[in-house]
């Protein structure tokens, strides 16, 4: 007789690049067990690996480092490591990646600032003030309000 899982499978979007380029991959995750307000999960590999596999590599410690929790009453605007249907797995990774495009905007900002106003590696530091407030325009953008 098999053992019946407690909750339902979860899912998570999850991206690796590599020569081909960019891989986009569903990762399943297995609700192993449960409290009145959340799941446990592991992911399918681990499951099968710690949790129905052979005991002797299983340990509490091991599970528990690898394990991820999620509530069981998920509201539409809540964020989620894994959500129980890949309609709402798709847009919350959809959503990491607008945020990584902001993050990395702003990064690439900052650094096209400075190499703007401070020149390349070949600039001697004998020259640079102590503190310079550089003008950038998409910084300025961002809305700070009453900052």
């Amino acid at each position: 007789m098999e053992n019946q899982n407690p909750g339902p499978d979860h899912f998570r979007y999850v991206d690796t690049i590599g020569p081909e380029g960019l891989t986009v991959t569903l990762q399943k995750w297995v609700a192993y067990a449960e409290t009145d307000k959340c799941w446990y999960l592991a992911s399918e590999s681990d499951y099968r690996e710690l949790v129905k596999g052979h005991q002797y590599g299983w340990t509490a410690s091991s599970l528990k480092r690898r394990r991820k929790r999620v509530l069981k009453h998920q509201y539409l605007a809540s964020r989620c490591f894994a959500y129980p249907d890949k309609e709402r797995a798709l847009n919350s990774y959809k959503m990491r990646k607008q945020w990584q495009i902001r993050h990395a905007t702003l990064a690439l900002e900052r650094a096209k600032a400075a190499i703007g106003y401070f020149g390349d590696s070949s600039v001697d530091v004998t020259e640079t003030p102590d503190c310079a407030v550089i003008p950038s325009e998409y910084i300025q953008e961002l809305g700070w309000g009453d900052y």
